[in-house]
């Protein structure tokens, strides 16, 4: 409050009032001519309301606590007019400025705060004059009056890593805190903790990734000079671990718009000989190697021309040590019938066959697809649209570590008499059941942002209300007058951290 301010002395200056009020943004006397601020009232100390507890005789009372009460401010002012209508007009445009509710209120002689009001009463004004003096009164819920700068303190890692900030408030008030923390990873939890409260949102063993399952092919070679480059000639597993003859060679043979893997040079031996060539299976996305459970799928063309031709192809899966795991072939041994059988081994026994006519109307003609399966102790075969199936307990834990491919022909018969189209097309290994960590989509995206709005106590997810984040025994805590130290906790694996945002105004009483 400051001294009177003479009405005539008033009317002939321009300038503001010292205690000038702004409401919303807007100075009174910009607004309405001849109106000025007198003075105001109010605005200094304010009252508080003391709460004791009497007890029986005793002199005096206990004293149980105080708040401070809602503040009024009262404003005087002047209203010069020159005729009746100016004067009616005039105040006609006060009322419809101080009609506003929870308006912004500014004095000109501080004008980095506001209180927050709505008028509530108005005085008399003298009846019969123009230029007039009166009253009318703000009345503050919230008797604090409040910094118009909204301070900003950016959370960094302290010297145990752990993102904090210190609020600094100037003000002598606690005022209430809000936080903006954007995602820089994705994100399952934050904890906001000082020593006045502590907030949790979401869940602290939400984890970023789960154990899980899928298949991956390991390789796949789809033309011949694939083949030849994969796997090493010469090496490898023969069916039932057979010492056949090794000394063929590879070739290839373009039929069909592919280039398929053929047998250039039979080789010599006095049983089954030809070409051999092996693939080590490399590791899987995690670093283990071996598969116990695996789908090998391949085509091979065995198809004759004529009735003596002989021949047979194979592949073979191998564990460590060299042993067959599974195999599957076609062999044909017979010169005097156009039949040949499809082979099916699990360990170093033969489990089934399928006999058939490869001529150029067969399953194998031009390529058939072929499957060979491990699954634990089952073993499974799909050949010409049906699956045989076999089981062998002890080999339920049993690892491949090589796939085997051969072409051979049977002692001196020779390549003239070799089977007129037997050729590898296209094979893929798929380990089963590989083990990794599947991500999971986390409550909290990368590049989402989380809004704290610490007086309402409302949380807010990308601009939508998620107070179901908020974890039941959280507290809003406020920052008193002086230092406060805010920490920030989040997922282990969110990793870069949040950036992460407190923000206070400033209170006064």
């Amino acid at each position: 409050m400051y001294n009177f301010v003479d009405v005539d002395e008033g009317a002939a200056g321009s300038s503001l009032p010292s205690e000038a009020m702004k409401i919303n943004g807007k100075y009174i006397e910009n607004e309405i001519e001849g109106y000025r601020t007198l003075y105001v009232l109010g605005r200094e100390l304010t009252e508080e309301e003391i709460t004791e507890l009497q007890i029986g005789m005793i002199d005096g009372a206990e004293y149980r606590g105080r708040r401070t009460v809602s503040r009024t401010i009262t404003v005087g002012y002047q209203l010069l007019s020159d005729t009746p209508e100016q004067f009616r007009a005039r105040f006609n445009q006060l009322n419809a400025i101080l009609r506003q509710e929870e308006a912004e209120i500014i004095f000109a002689d501080e004008p980095d705060k506001y209180f927050i009001g709505t008028k509530s009463n108005a005085g008399d004004v003298p009846e019969g004059r123009l230029n007039v003096t009166g009253e009318f009164s703000i009345y503050c819920c919230d008797p604090r009056k409040y910094s118009i700068v909204e301070k900003t303190f950016q959370a960094s890692a302290n010297e145990e890593g752990i993102l904090e900030a210190t609020i600094e408030n100037d003000g002598n008030a606690a005022v209430p805190v809000n936080y903006e923390i954007t995602h820089n990873h994705e994100n399952g939890f934050i904890g906001i903790v000082s020593e006045h409260g502590a907030i949790q949102l979401g869940k602290i063993d939400e984890v970023d990734a789960v154990p899980a399952e899928k298949s991956e092919i390991l390789f796949r070679c789809d033309s011949a000079s694939e083949f030849l480059s994969a796997f090493t000639a010469g090496e490898g597993i023969f069916d039932k671990n057979y010492d056949y003859g090794r000394n063929g060679t590879w070739g290839s043979v373009s039929l069909e718009g592919r280039q398929w893997l053929s047998l250039d040079s039979v080789g010599s031996g006095s049983s089954w000989h030809g070409a051999i060539a092996q693939k080590i299976l490399p590791e899987d996305s995690s670093g283990a190697v071996g598969a116990k459970n695996f789908t090998c799928q391949f085509t091979m063309w065995f198809e004759t021309g004529k009735v003596p031709q002989t021949g047979a192809i194979e592949v073979v899966i191998g564990d460590s040590s060299g042993k067959q795991i599974m195999s599957m072939h076609i062999v044909k041994s017979s010169t005097n019938t156009n039949i040949c059988n499809a082979k099916f081994q699990v360990g170093s026994v033969e489990k089934g066959k399928a006999q058939y006519e490869p001529g150029y109307w067969s399953y194998t003609a031009k390529g058939g697809v072929i499957k060979m399966r491990k699954s634990g102790g089952t073993f499974e075969f799909h050949f010409a649209g049906k699956k045989y199936t076999y089981t062998d307990s002890s080999l339920k834990d049993k690892e491949a570590y090589s796939v085997s491919i051969s072409e051979i022909q049977y002692s001196n018969r020779g390549k003239s008499n070799l089977v007129t189209h037997m050729y590898f097309g296209y094979l893929y290994f798929q380990k089963d059941n590989v083990e990794y960590l599947k991500d999971i989509p986390n409550r909290y995206p990368e590049d989402s942002v989380v809004y704290v709005d610490g007086k309402t106590t409302r949380v807010y997810v990308d601009g939508v209300p998620s107070q179901q984040d908020e974890v039941k025994g959280s507290v809003y805590f406020k920052a008193p007058p002086g230092e406060t130290k805010v920490q920030f906790y989040y997922s282990d694996f969110s990793d870069p951290p949040p950036t992460i945002e407190a923000r206070i105004r400033e209170a006064y009483l």
